[in-house]
């Protein structure tokens, strides 16, 4: 049987995700975009539904919801390379700005979605870094229409100010201090949402 982290199935994890349907007035993009974040916790408290993740990582219908948060300290990003520990392979080596996860339904009531929504951001940061964290601002969202994985998840895209003390899983990645001007650098070897994260930070 497959597992994720923690040695929950696939089969008995349910993630939180949204019709694709009904974010198609929002979503007539490809890349990252700034929409209002009031109106996109509308539609995942009005549309929001949990599927088990077995079924949602194969359906383009639905859009699986990620927090996906760039950690900076001072003037400093952290940015991870992915050792050979990991799983997949097709990772291995590749640089990633963002850590999150899937919001699952243990992470809230179900009576309002977004305040699940935020839970389980709040739940992923403290599983995958041990920092304290400053502030966290709204990016925008990351649409992309490249692929096949891509194409089942939607990235609700932050920065959060921190002063960061390591990872918890300090195996799974080697960490990088880099500035802002230092970013470029590193994109052709970055993960899809990486590259357009550090794209849209790098904007003029």
């Amino acid at each position: 049987m497959q597992t994720i982290n923690g040695g929950v199935s696939l089969q008995s994890e349910h993630v939180l995700v949204v019709r694709t349907e009904y974010l198609k007035e929002l979503l007539s993009f490809s890349g990252i975009k700034k929409i209002p974040l009031d109106i996109l916790k509308k539609q995942v408290e009005k549309y929001g539904e949990f599927l088990p993740r077995e079924l949602a990582e194969n359906d383009e219908r639905y859009r699986q919801l990620i927090p996906y948060i760039v950690l900076k300290d001072g003037k400093d990003f952290v940015l991870l390379k992915r050792t050979k520990k990991q799983g997949e392979k097709r990772l291995h080596n590749k640089f990633t700005i963002g850590i999150g996860g899937h919001i699952n339904s243990e992470d809230g009531d179900h009576k309002n979605l977004w305040t699940t929504f935020e839970k389980g951001l709040q739940r992923e940061f403290r599983e995958e870094v041990d920092a304290k964290l400053k502030t966290l601002k709204y990016l925008g969202v990351i649409n992309d229409l490249t692929t096949e994985v891509s194409r089942v998840h939607l990235g609700i895209l932050y920065i959060a100010e921190v002063h960061f003390n390591g990872l918890n899983e300090r195996d799974m990645f080697q960490v990088y201090r880099v500035k802002k001007e230092e970013l470029h650098d590193f994109i052709w070897q970055m993960e899809g949402w990486s590259r357009l994260t550090v794209r849209y930070i790098l904007r003029p």
